[in-house]
């Protein structure tokens, strides 16, 4: 039979543990929301590039359409 001060050594490590795991989940949870924001802005550029890629290959067509041969 465990006596008090086994128990409460006992629940003193379960604290300790509980409170270190509770730091960990933080620490991941902060390192989670960085890499969502670092995410974010990468597809935000991704967009921007795309779109500026497709309005030079637009541009691109336009002139080779308006723009007679070079030996004309």
């Amino acid at each position: 039979m465990e006596t008090r001060e086994d128990l409460e050594k006992r629940i003193s490590e379960l604290e300790a543990r509980s409170a270190h795991q509770e730091s960990t989940i933080q620490d991941l949870s902060d390192g989670i929301s960085k890499q969502w924001e670092v995410i974010d802005s990468l597809t935000r550029s991704i967009g921007f590039f795309k779109d500026k890629i497709l309005n030079l290959e637009e541009g691109a067509q336009t002139n080779h359409v308006d723009k007679p041969p070079p030996h004309y």
